[in-house]
């Protein structure tokens, strides 16, 4: 997902002037693939323990993959993104240099806070957009992008932590704290506040009527997410997912 919303992202910026900085674009579209898998790398190995019980087929819970596997694997990944994005400009490469600290931080540290860590992991998608205008040198649009991604994500990260309530031992997430329906309730108003913003670039002229046609859909979606999340919170970040990608597709409509 996050590969092709940087292909998204700058189609949206320049429209078809894409294809005079389709290098630059693939470039940052990889750097994005490898800091994101490097980060659910890290995730994997952070969280063996309790994935024992939250998720027991995951290759380090079985065995099928080492720890100090995993190890080489994120800092491979994590190297080769610095590398790549000086190809595109300095801005880029801090870009990423910030989204692996922010991702470490998050996982050794930010994680164990419960909302602000959700803050961190929604700030990072939302980067992807601003990566994305940034490898064509384009960054106004990018703004909405990113805060319909930042609150989309937001909404289903809440409703992750409801999923993994009982085996959270070792973090104080927003439902451990203040409960189960007081974070779907909350999920749900951070979807009411996406429904909106995701009407404010038809209206502002940003993206066109082909937009407007589709973001209805995802937004149709993200409202079953939130209206299921309390019964079946699993099923309820499943349907959020795919109204995320029913929602790039929406962006890649506008553009037309």
């Amino acid at each position: 997902m996050g590969f092709i919303s940087t292909y998204i992202s700058a189609f949206i910026a320049v429209g078809s002037r894409i294809a005079d900085h389709i290098v630059a674009v693939t470039i940052a579209a990889i750097a994005v693939f490898l800091v994101t898998s490097g980060g659910n790398i890290i995730n994997d190995i952070v969280d063996v323990e309790v994935d024992r019980i939250n998720h027991p087929r995951r290759p380090l819970v079985t065995g099928e993959l080492s720890k100090k596997t995993a190890q080489a694997m994120f800092i491979t990944f994590f190297a080769v993104a610095i590398v790549i994005s000086v190809f595109i400009s300095i801005i880029a490469m801090l870009i990423v240099i910030l989204a692996e600290v922010l991702l470490v931080s998050y996982e050794y540290a930010l994680k164990k806070t419960g909302l602000p860590g959700n803050a961190v992991i929604s700030l990072l998608i939302g980067l992807i957009f601003i990566f994305g205008g940034v490898s064509v040198f384009s960054y106004g649009k990018m703004v909405f992008l990113f805060l319909l991604a930042f609150t989309s994500n937001m909404s289903r990260e809440i409703i992750k932590d409801v999923e993994d309530v009982n085996g959270d031992s070792d973090r104080i997430t927003f439902p451990k704290k203040y409960g189960v329906r007081n974070a779907i309730i909350l999920s749900d108003a951070i979807i009411g506040l996406l429904v909106v913003i995701s009407y404010i670039p038809f209206a502002m002229h940003i993206l066109s009527r082909f937009y407007l046609y589709v973001v209805v859909v995802a937004d149709a979606l993200f409202i079953v997410s939130g209206a299921i999340s309390s019964r079946n919170p699993t099923s309820g970040q499943k349907v959020s997912k795919y109204a995320m990608i029913v929602g790039m597709a929406s962006f890649l409509a506008g553009a037309l």
